[in-house]
């Protein structure tokens, strides 16, 4: 049985607060990123098909997801590369489908049923696609918006096959999009 989604309101109140205050949460993402020495590797090995400045906020950006699931409570297991590859296959799989990097991108994205924590994954696109970058972050174009997505994509899967929800955790059982309008930063 799949887990429980986090709820979405849950998730973006998170994804402000770290992004609001990154600092405050830096150590955490760091050991979160150690703890998760195989995603951490496959996300640094697909580094190399990202422009500079988008590889350091792929790194980022699973250090925040990864920092949900801790928010989260409940224990969270290290990965192993047959995930990791099993995963990365499934996620590769839905591309052609996803294709291309426009408008409707986000819109399709958030149509795979499989999704594992939708509401990480519709704060990632939102976060990628809709919110407007700030002075001094970097200007991603639409193709290195998808790359990252599906590293996101590959991350959340795995961290949340290896989550183990904490008891009493209240969370949803169905998907149901729910959309927000992003803060200006």
């Amino acid at each position: 049985m799949p887990n429980p989604f986090i709820p979405r309101l849950t998730v973006h109140d998170w994804s402000e607060k770290i992004g609001e205050d990154p600092a405050e949460h830096q150590a955490a993402l760091t050991r979160l990123l150690k703890d998760q020495r195989r995603l951490s590797k496959f996300i640094e090995e697909n580094r190399e098909s990202l422009e500079p400045a988008t590889s350091g906020v792929a790194v980022y950006l699973v250090g925040v997801i990864a920092r949900m699931f801790d928010l989260a409570g409940g224990r969270l297991r290290g990965a192993t590369w047959e995930q990791v590859r099993d995963v990365s296959a499934r996620v590769g799989a839905e591309v052609e489908a996803l294709l291309p990097a426009d408008a409707g991108f986000a819109e399709r994205a958030r149509g795979v049923s499989w999704r594992a924590q939708p509401h990480i994954l519709d704060e990632a696109l939102m976060a990628l696609f809709q919110r407007e970058s700030a002075e001094g972050e970097a200007d991603l174009t639409d193709a290195e918006k998808v790359k990252v997505y599906l590293l996101l994509w590959v991350a959340t899967e795995v961290l949340d096959s290896n989550w183990k929800v904490p008891s009493g955790f209240a969370g949803e059982s169905t998907y149901t999009y729910v959309p927000l309008e992003p803060k200006k930063r």
